[in-house]
This record gives structure tokens, C-alpha cells and sequence, in this order.
């Protein structure tokens, strides 16, 4: 009867774990959507198309935060928890690393009072796209760990982009030097390519957290 008796009183008190990976699974759908945004961001010539865009992400990075705060507060309410709680907030603030860095880039390229990305950076926000998308395959399996194999499959393939990007950046970067002087400029763009680079690498953030939750577990 005691045993009966506590274990309604903890149902009352604990609410459920699927909670989490639903606010988990909408997080990455952000970096997702904000990704695709980026891109299309990157492709845009108009000042105007630019800031409806930047508008966008603007409002991406809004719902986000609003998703890492549900994930944040939860913590302090809830009872058991599907995995260590280190580790659900190092993956909250990873995934939304990622949208703050995304929002960033027309945020700084704003400042400098450019509205155009040179091709590497296009082909950078293309790489954010598909790296974001096999964060969400991720965290979308996260929450049965029959998918462990999988997972990790998926977290190997996310270091890969993350190296190709790395690869990208430095031809992006050899050919500003290259064909360009002015240190205003050698300035803004170096900003901007190491701001796509931390997006790509926010993803490898996420990567390695659920990496180490799933062989925790297996």
C-alpha cells in the first residue's frame, strides 16, 4: 500500500520524460529552420529581401531560446529525469548555441553594412543546413536507446561535415587574402567566417553530448 501509494504521489510530482525530448525534438527543428533561412540568406542580393530574412531568423532564434528556457526551468521541477542533468543542459544550450550563432551572422554583417556573402560562405551556410538537419535525425532518436547505433552512425557523419567546412573556410579565407587589401573588409569577412565556422562546430557541440549520453547507456 506504502509502495502503491508513493509511486502515484511521485507520478504527481515528476512530469514525463517524453516532455523533454519533445522540447529537445522543437529546438532542433529551430536550428533547422534557422539554417535554411542562413542559406537562403546567403543567396539573397537585395537590401530588402536581406533584412525580411534577417527578420526571420530573428524570430527563430526567439522561439529557440524560448524552447532552452521550457528545458532550463523544467530541470528545477522535475523529479527524475531522463538523463543526468549535466548532460540535458549541455545539450539545451549546445542546440541553441547553434540558433545564436546563425542570428548572429546577419546580425554582424548588418554592422558592417554588407548584405552580400562571398561563395564560399554561401556553400558554408549549405554545410550549416546539413549539418543542423542530422542534428535533428539525432535528437529525434534520442529518446530509445534501440537507436544507439544509429546515433552514433549519425554523430560520425556530423564530425565529417564539420571537417568539410573546416576545408571550405580555409579556401574562403586563402582567397580573401588573396584578393583582398583593405583591412576594413580582410576585418568583416574574417568575423563572418569564423561565425558560419561556429555554427558548423556548435553542431559537433551537439554531436559529441548526445555521443557521450548514448555510450553512457549502451
Amino acid at each position: 500500500m506504502a509502495v502503491e501509494l508513493f509511486s502515484k504521489l511521485l507520478a504527481k510530482v515528476t512530469p514525463k520524460n517524453e516532455n523533454y525530448f519533445q522540447e529537445f525534438n522543437a529546438l532542433a527543428s529551430c536550428t533547422v529552420s534557422g539554417s535554411k533561412a542562413l542559406t537562403k540568406l546567403t543567396l539573397v542580393k537585395d537590401e530588402g529581401e536581406f533584412k525580411e530574412t534577417f527578420n526571420q531568423i530573428c524570430e527563430i532564434e526567439s522561439e529557440a531560446d524560448g524552447y532552452t528556457r521550457n528545458i532550463l526551468l523544467s530541470l528545477h521541477k522535475t523529479f527524475i529525469t531522463p538523463f543526468d542533468r549535466r548532460e540535458i543542459r549541455e545539450l539545451a544550450m549546445a542546440l541553441d548555441d547553434i540558433i545564436d550563432f546563425i542570428e548572429e551572422i546577419p546580425q554582424r554583417a548588418t554592422i558592417y553594412g554588407r548584405h552580400t556573402f562571398t561563395p564560399e560562405m554561401t556553400a558554408l551556410g549549405q554545410i550549416t543546413l546539413r549539418a543542423t538537419e542530422k542534428v535533428q535525425e539525432a535528437v529525434q532518436l534520442l529518446s530509445d536507446m534501440k537507436n544507439a547505433e544509429r546515433i552514433l552512425s549519425i554523430c560520425h557523419d556530423i564530425s565529417l561535415i564539420e571537417s568539410e567546412a573546416d576545408s571550405i573556410m580555409r579556401a574562403g579565407m586563402r582567397r580573401l587574402f588573396n584578393e583582398n587589401s583593405d583591412a576594413r573588409e580582410l576585418i568583416c569577412y574574417k568575423e563572418l567566417y569564423d561565425l558560419f565556422e561556429a555554427a558548423v562546430d556548435g553542431c559537433q557541440d551537439v554531436a559529441d553530448v548526445i555521443h557521450g549520453v548514448v555510450l553512457e547507456r549502451i
